[in-house]
């Protein structure tokens, strides 16, 4: 399977970034290819409708889109990102490196089917910027299998936003 990564980083962010995914989910026969990002969002900050425009861009690729602004899912406020079925979406706005990164690889694990997991595991929830530091990015050996035997069924295609505050 190949996961379509929407970045505008730089070199340096887009190589720690494939270093991190390929240290988090390793053995499960995935790899990441980098796209510059589909549109402009200027003024456009709901997680919901940018989720849309990515499934609606992309179709049946696993994709995640790495923006820049402040996204935010009505009734929950603002979000360091979700996803729904093979799409994601995670900001890197008011998030340190370190962070953004984490909740990145946490939201391709919603991706790959995985739920929330309450052991040491990089699908831990995270209320905070300081949870989502504390958080391994590393699942743990249960999500792994959950993970191995759910790409070997195909990826998820569930329409539950998973969001990340």
């Amino acid at each position: 399977m190949i996961l379509r990564v929407f970045f505008r980083g730089d070199d340096l962010e887009r190589e720690v970034l494939r270093s991190l995914f390929e240290s988090s989910f390793r053995g499960l026969g995935i790899s990441m290819e980098f796209s510059d990002p589909l549109e402009n969002l200027e003024g456009r900050n709901d997680a919901a409708d940018i989720l849309s425009t990515l499934l609606r861009k992309t179709g049946a690729y696993p994709s995640i889109w790495v923006v820049d602004v402040d996204i935010q899912l009505p009734g929950a406020g603002s979000i360091f990102g979700c996803a729904a079925g093979r799409c994601a979406i995670t900001t890197t706005s008011g998030l340190g490196r370190n962070a953004w990164m984490n909740v990145a690889m946490h939201e391709i694990g919603h991706i790959l089917g995985l739920d929330h997991c309450t052991a040491e595991c990089l699908m831990q929830p995270a209320e905070n910027e300081e949870e989502v530091e504390r958080r391994p990015f590393t699942l743990c050996e249960q999500c792994f299998l959950i993970a191995r035997e759910n790409m070997r069924r195909g990826p998820a295609y569930e329409d539950d936003l998973h969001p990340v505050h």
